[in-house]
């Protein structure tokens, strides 16, 4: 951490695609976009296919959510392309995962730290020797000293504002607004959701900021 607050970009599943061979070059594509907007880290929701197999934190609706989460799933291999592309480009490469698999691929993958998401807050398996950035919307986790919490709420388009009691805000308003007052009053870590083309953000749509909006809010780091 330095003086400038650190910018998640959350590409979450973007790149998804009912064609396979089209991922790969999307999340390449999330990566730059995220790159040339000055973010500080890109960040991926990373699924394995088949998704429900051994998925932890289930939440009602997510039998239709796992038709997109399918469509996202590359293999280990792929993402580690976009891990080394990302740092080339100068910029971290973070994940949020659900499964035990891909707990395992952040592993191979050597990450830096693992984004776990409101819901899987409570029952996620941590372990010693990993740091993690929790959202906070829908349960609170265990007391750890490898993790950091983030403010969110776990509603899309979300409404609040940073509060200035957590070190961390995470923030899927769908404008710029919010995450540039938390960087003026000094939260250090900030996470928005991003797209580069409408289509690609699916239901995410509402709560992200254009690529645009992203440059702003990391100009404003």
């Amino acid at each position: 951490m330095t003086n400038r607050a650190f910018i998640i970009a959350e590409a979450g599943t973007n790149h998804a695609d009912a064609n396979p061979r089209k991922r790969l070059d999307k999340a390449l594509r999330y990566v730059q976009v995220a790159a040339d907007a000055g973010a500080s880290a890109v960040k991926f929701q990373v699924f394995n296919s088949p998704v429900m197999a051994d998925f932890f934190c289930y939440i009602q609706g997510d039998e239709e959510r796992s038709i997109r989460w399918e469509e996202s799933t590359m293999k280990l291999s792929d993402w580690s392309l976009v891990k080394e592309t990302a740092e080339h480009l100068g910029i971290k490469f973070l994940a949020s995962v659900f499964q035990h698999s891909t707990i395992a691929w952040m592993d191979e993958l050597k990450v830096d730290a693992i984004k776990v998401a409101s819901r899987a807050a409570k029952d996620f398996p941590y372990k010693d020797g990993m740091e993690y950035l929790v959202s906070d919307g829908m349960y609170d986790p265990p007391e750890r000293d490898d993790i950091t919490l983030m403010q969110c709420e776990a509603v899309y388009p979300s409404s609040e504002w940073w509060c200035g009691i957590l070190p961390g805000f995470s923030d899927h308003s769908g404008t710029p607004s919010r995450a540039l007052h938390a960087i003026r009053q000094g939260c250090k870590l900030v996470e928005v959701h991003f797209y580069d083309e409408p289509e690609d953000a699916g239901p995410d749509l509402i709560a992200s900021l254009d690529a645009g909006q992203l440059k702003m809010v990391c100009m404003g780091a």
